[in-house]
């Protein structure tokens, strides 16, 4: 197929007196190609081809609906779809979704302010990773950003877990000098477990209860849509490129701390922001946050574990060692802001250990096993040599050798015997 440039050349060069063959020679075309189109005496006009069935046609109006929920992710599409019946390639999928994509780029939004003491967003950024207690870990940054001040808060931790969430939101309230209405959160775990095809959330309980504590009310941003909580994801980008690359060295997690304080203090929450062309902190003092009058949230960690014959209970990736009176027992672990774990059967509190600083660790008090220590000796047979250690286990006794004269081995090999 020619366009109609190359067509008026062909029909140029074939009133100049030029043979077909010369003309196809210079257009580099075919000889039947020119006879072809030497045969138009109008302009060739070309309709569109009919378009091809697709397997994707009857998804896309699943995939559209995801598209106007926010989720341009090709991945979890694909393997939406493929639980749907879907048997195409991706490769169709993405080419329907990437100029959609792109469209919605494009698309304007509005600013949403919040009134004074209404709003904050909560978000955690990664910043690699440091050695801390003798490893290597994960480093996070937490996130609190006033909507209204744009007064921010920041800490960095080596845990994104449950006990970590909760106490850096009590620390950013100390800071901030209170609680505002409600909250805004992405789609974490620790907020929330998950989302039926309804709408609905299941909400983490303890987070729940943290919020009921004091005060104020969770909300979740519309997942895949960071834009939602813009102004948290603000906060970290400034601290990734404002404070992250002037940081000093860091030689600890205190250290990295204690320099990101003075630049809260110093720069972020001091500068004029450039949309409300004011200090965050002079706006802070008109936000009208509600005063954490309670009690402190207890951060403790509570759950179950059974213990092991040999008497120990499993414990994010180590074994402590409790009582051997409560082997194969229901026990209650107490995981404390300090660094401590609590073992209680029912009421009484059995066991305490400090937390180990890595993982696949045999902590061992060597108390717990004294009375089982104590009846082995009082029933041991001193010819006997007991095999145990910190994982009690069975008597092995020295097999008994008997001893025989090698007369006895001469005369079986005469045949005597």
């Amino acid at each position: 197929m020619i366009n109609v440039e190359e067509w008026f050349m062909i029909r140029d060069l074939a009133r100049q007196g030029l043979s077909i063959t010369d003309i196809a020679y210079r257009m580099g075309c075919d000889r039947k190609t020119v006879r072809k189109y030497l045969a138009y005496l109008d302009q060739p006009r070309y309709t569109a081809r009919a378009p091809q069935e697709s397997k994707l046609d009857p998804f896309k109006s699943y995939v559209q609906q995801r598209l106007d929920q926010g989720v341009f992710n090709c991945e979890v599409l694909y393997r939406e779809l493929c639980q749907r019946g879907y048997d195409g390639k991706s490769t169709i999928l993405r080419d329907y979704v990437r100029p959609r994509r792109q469209a919605a780029r494009q698309q304007a939004c509005v600013r949403f302010e919040t009134p004074p003491g209404q709003q904050g967003q909560v978000d955690w950024g990664s910043f690699g990773s440091l050695w801390y207690e003798g490893r290597k870990r994960r480093l996070y940054c937490f996130a609190l950003t006033l909507g209204y001040s744009r007064a921010l808060y920041a800490e960095f931790t080596v845990s994104s877990g449950m006990m970590a969430f909760l106490r850096c939101h009590i620390n950013a309230f100390s800071e901030l000098g209170g609680v505002p209405e409600h909250l805004l959160h992405d789609n974490q775990k620790t907020v929330v477990h998950s989302h039926d095809p309804g709408g609905a959330h299941l909400w983490n309980a303890r987070y729940l209860d943290f919020a009921d504590h004091y005060g104020f009310v969770p909300r979740l941003c519309r997942p895949y849509r960071a834009q939602t909580k813009g102004k948290v994801e603000s906060g970290i980008k400034y601290i990734r490129r404002n404070f992250w690359p002037s940081c000093p060295d860091v030689n600890g997690l205190d250290t990295l701390n204690e320099a990101l304080r003075y630049w809260l203090a110093d720069v972020a929450n001091v500068r004029v922001h450039g949309t409300t062309h004011e200090v965050p902190r002079v706006r802070l003092t008109r936000e009208p946050l509600r005063p954490m009058s309670v009690a402190p949230y207890d951060l403790s960690m509570v759950s179950t574990r059974r213990s092991s014959k040999d008497g120990f209970i499993s414990y994010s990736g180590n074994r402590y060692s409790v009582p051997s009176g409560h082997a194969l027992s229901q026990l209650t672990v107490r995981e404390t802001p300090e660094g401590r774990l609590e073992v209680y059967a029912g009421l009484e509190c059995v066991a305490r250990h400090d937390l180990a600083s890595s993982r696949h660790q045999s902590i061992v008090d060597p108390a717990h096993f004294e009375a089982l220590w104590q009846a082995f000796k009082e029933r041991s047979d001193p010819d006997q040599i007991l095999l145990a250690g910190p994982r009690l286990g069975r008597e092995v006794s020295e097999p008994q050798v008997e001893v025989r004269s090698l007369e006895l081995y001469e005369a079986l090999a005469r045949g005597d015997a």
